[in-house]
């Protein structure tokens, strides 16, 4: 008996037998292809279901990392100005932000290469923070100079994230060549940290998506470590270079930003479908859904950060802080040029009234 004219017929046919696909428009039939056992869709079933909506996306993508690889351009003609004898630091520092777009943008085009795409940006971020280290030594003028013109004074180290108890003990050593040394260290330990735990999570996923669920709950304490202690020793070296008249703080707000979007954006991203109970949505599992919206975000704010890195690259280092110092001068010039014109009025006055004393005698 052939199945399938029997199913023609008004019999029965068993479902995998059956010559119809089932319409994708049916309720159960999408709840179904939402909450499929596998999380992440392949590239045909991800396009069947975008559908006209891929292309723009795609599109309007790829304009904005074009517009962001051209802006690298001009930011980096512009700063290679002032930063001579930084050129390698300067370039990795404002490639961050294309290749996180570039990231992003492979992430909505192949969803199952999210955690790939996820591993390269938060990489990118990690060594662009050593090198800007780099520029912030640099900025002082090397090592030596930073020594020479601190004074012997003490490095603060009760600064975010050990800024409150129990950091309150931590001791401040002397801004010294040892306490720099050890200051590079522990930025350096970033990028090689992450890149160590990253592969092993890579290695993970690609044997198994539910070992890498499973396991990630576990590498993520020490994740979080490397950066902090990472984000607390460039913060130190911020303070120190401060403390000479430099101003890198602008600037390290504009890679710092970045920092918060790959990582807690990111995380945010991955926690937001099992906290809250979200609808399917074009037949795609919510996270799916949520991490297509959180790529398109994250091109656009690394778009508005680049914008940013232009608008504080293209000015020489502490020329902020040398308006601050020529306003101050001119203002104390006026300032005593107005009590000697003061004393002149009061001193002449003065020998007006002895004159007519005179005359009246």
């Amino acid at each position: 008996m052939d199945l399938l004219s029997a199913a023609s017929n008004g019999v029965a046919a068993a479902r995998h037998l059956s010559s119809v696909p089932p319409e994708l428009n049916n309720a159960v039939n999408t709840t179904l292809l939402c909450h499929s056992y596998s999380l992440q869709p392949d590239f045909a079933s991800y396009f069947a279901v975008l559908k006209g909506n891929a292309w723009a996306i795609w599109s309007c993508g790829l304009l904005v990392l074009l517009t962001l690889c051209i802006l690298y351009a001009v930011t980096l003609r512009s700063a290679l100005k002032y930063w001579k004898d930084s050129r390698t630091s300067v370039a990795i520092v404002l490639a961050v932000y294309p290749v996180v777009a570039a990231a992003a943008l492979l992430a909505t085009v192949l969803p199952r290469v999210r955690v790939l795409s996820e591993a390269v940006a938060q990489e990118a971020v990690m060594v662009a923070m050593y090198h800007f280290y780099c520029l912030i030594i640099a900025e002082c003028g090397g090592t030596t100079q930073l020594i020479r013109r601190s004074e012997g004074s003490h490095m603060e180290t009760r600064v975010l994230p050990c800024c409150c108890w129990p950091c309150c003990i931590l001791p401040r050593p002397r801004v010294q060549k040892k306490s720099l040394t050890w200051l590079r260290y522990l930025v350096l330990q970033m990028p090689v940290i992450q890149a160590i735990l990253y592969l092993i999570v890579l290695v993970l996923w690609a044997e198994d998506m539910m070992l890498y669920l499973n396991s990630f709950i576990y590498i993520q304490p020490f994740i979080a470590a490397s950066i902090l202690s990472g984000v607390w020793g460039i913060i130190m070296c911020v303070r120190v270079a401060e403390s000479t008249g430099a101003k890198p703080r602008p600037r390290f707000l504009a890679i710092q930003l970045a920092l918060v979007i790959v990582k807690l954006q990111c995380g945010f991203a991955k926690v937001l479908p099992d906290v809250a109970t979200l609808p399917c949505i074009m037949a795609l599992h919510p996270s799916v859904y949520v991490n297509l919206i959180h790529n398109i975000v994250m091109i656009l704010e690394m778009l508005l950060l680049s914008i940013l890195a232009w608008r504080l690259y293209r000015v020489p280092p502490g020329k902020d802080a040398e308006k601050v110092q020529h306003v101050v001068i001119a203002v104390l010039e006026d300032s005593l040029s107005s009590l000697e014109k003061i004393s002149d009025i009061g001193s002449h006055k003065t020998y007006s009234n002895k004159n007519d004393i005179k005359r009246d005698d």
